[in-house]
């Protein structure tokens, strides 16, 4: 019966919106980096698809309907943007350097050490725009020839990672500017990172959602550019 219920893709959508908004919950009351929903989630997910026998690719096509709604929640982003406008005039030039040096930073820095770790170029091209949200990553891939599923991995690895050491590594370096917290979390991690930001303050959250705005149109403008003279 399982199985037949996760073949059917209302169910697909159904399910998946359920296990993440109650691991979100969870999250929320304990703040543990294994209980982050991009972690225990699709953990969750993969051991009942395992369980009821269910192929990936069945199970997939509900996911296309979801991917789908990327592209309007890429848009929502905005609105972080527009509520930072102030801010984002009054420090217009140190925010705009960082947001490009660390765009930059990301791609080049994924690049070499890919090819250090003996990374073919298909893989390369995959991963170059890791740093960036889910729907810009994905058209940059898709634009330069590369694996959809390699970036997805990448960019939530990204998320992840930045999520959970991020804010550490802001302390570490004494880093106390509340904007330069938001700016370099949103650079470098994006929503997975925003996330763990709206946790340290107001300021924090909303500058690293409006840095998610500005590094995707960054690199959607250097990478195809990078990747040529990287690869």
């Amino acid at each position: 019966m399982l199985n037949s219920l996760l073949s059917e893709n209302l169910f697909q959508i159904t399910f998946t919106l359920v296990i993440y908004t109650v691991v979100n919950r969870l999250y929320k009351r304990i703040h543990f980096f294994l209980f982050n929903p991009l972690i225990l989630a699709p953990a969750i997910m993969l051991f009942v698809l395992h369980y009821a026998r269910v192929d990936y690719e069945v199970y997939a096509k509900g996911g296309d309907m979801i991917k789908f709604l990327l592209g309007p929640a890429t848009v929502a982003l905005g609105v972080p943007l527009y509520k930072q406008i102030p801010i984002i005039r009054s420090k217009l030039r140190p925010i705009l350097t960082g947001v490009f040096v660390g765009s930059i930073t990301a791609v080049v820095s994924t690049v070499f050490l890919a090819k250090a770790l003996g990374a073919n170029t298909d893989t390369l091209i995959s991963i170059a725009a890791k740093s960036t949200t889910m729907p810009i990553a994905l058209g940059i891939t898709e634009m330069l020839g590369g694996n959809d599923k390699l970036i997805v991995l990448g960019v939530a690895v990204t998320g992840i990672f930045g999520g959970s050491i991020g804010p550490e590594v802001m302390r570490l370096v004494r880093v106390k500017s509340k904007i330069a917290i938001g700016v370099g979390i949103g650079t470098s991690s994006h929503a997975g990172g925003t996330s763990r930001a709206l946790l340290l303050g107001e300021t924090e959250g909303s500058m690293s959602g409006a840095a998610i705005v500005l590094t995707g149109l960054v690199t959607a403008l250097i990478v195809p550019y990078l990747v040529k003279i990287l690869i």
